[in-house]
């Protein structure tokens, strides 16, 4: 029995994008499936294959992406299995270092949770909330990352977000709007803090890109049986030359995501990695010349 504290990695990459295309993954106790699934760059709290400073009190990145660190705990009872894979078929990654740092434990009770991180992605976002957490079990959620990428111009961010506990038909949990959630208001702006922040924002522009963090360690969100947690795309519609269409509605923005959440027991898959091209929305909507 043991418990990993820290993840140390800096890498040398061909791949300009290669926190995105780097995909890292845990396996607890001899399980078939990984309990952790992320590209690297979105498990550091940044998406589309940025890298940019963050400092928070689990992640923290420096130095635009010199070095990665990692301080979420994570148990097991019999072994860990870390994996890192190189999904481009095009660069090589020249060097990659890490550490990683554990503790020994003479027992772990017999209701510790396993530590989870899952990414999911929409592109483009399906009619419908965007859900970004399906599990099944006994645990509670520590976090979120978000990234868009617009494929209007406008605020993305009207949507209301949702936390279904334990099987409740209506939301246990109502938020009402995208940067509340992420404990931001009136939109969004770089910033990084201890549990919340936002570490990358390029504007409301076609094709600009954001994400944001939120951190639930003081405020878990704990569920007994089930938690479904979803989030609106909704804001004002927009053509091509950034005409108004509508001042309030569904949007087509593409989405990307990870939770953090611990459980015990087995979790259930709600989500796999897409293949590496269709992780680059840039790639899908400029190299088709088609913009949604």
């Amino acid at each position: 029995p043991g418990a990993i504290t820290h993840l140390w990695f800096t890498i040398n990459a061909e791949d300009p994008y290669y926190p995105r295309s780097l995909v890292l993954r845990a396996y607890w106790d001899g399980a078939e499936e990984p309990a952790i699934e992320a590209p690297i760059g979105d498990f550091f709290a940044v998406g589309h294959g940025a890298s940019v400073p963050v400092d928070s009190i689990p992640v923290q990145v420096s130095s635009e992406g010199r070095a990665r660190n990692c301080f979420w705990r994570m148990p097991f009872r019999e072994s860990a299995r870390l994996t890192v894979s190189n999904d481009s078929a095009e660069h090589a990654v020249r060097s990659f270092y890490y550490y990683i740092d554990y503790e020994e434990l003479p027992s772990l009770p017999g209701d510790t949770p396993y530590f989870h991180a899952q990414y999911r992605q929409e592109y483009p976002c399906q009619p419908g909330d965007y859900l970004i957490l399906d599990a099944e079990g006994r645990g509670h959620l520590v976090g979120t990352v978000l990234s868009v990428w617009h494929t209007r111009g406008g605020w993305f961010g009207e949507g209301d977000d949702r936390f279904y506990i334990d099987g409740d038909p209506l939301p246990t949990l109502h938020g009402t709007g995208t940067e509340d959630y992420f404990s931001d208001a009136w939109g969004f702006r770089p910033f990084n803090q201890p549990f919340h922040g936002v570490t990358l924002w390029d504007e409301r522009g076609i094709a600009s890109r954001g994400t944001a963090y939120r951190w639930h360690i003081a405020d878990p969100v704990r569920f007994d049986k089930s938690l479904v947690f979803t989030i609106e795309h909704t804001g004002p519609i927009l053509d091509l030359s950034g005409k108004r269409l509508q001042n309030y509605g569904e949007r087509s923005d593409c989405f990307s995501s990870v939770a953090f959440w611990y459980q015990t027991g087995r979790a259930k898959r709600f989500a796999r990695m897409p293949p590496v091209e269709e992780r680059m929305p840039k790639r899908l909507f400029y190299g088709a010349r088609r913009i949604l």
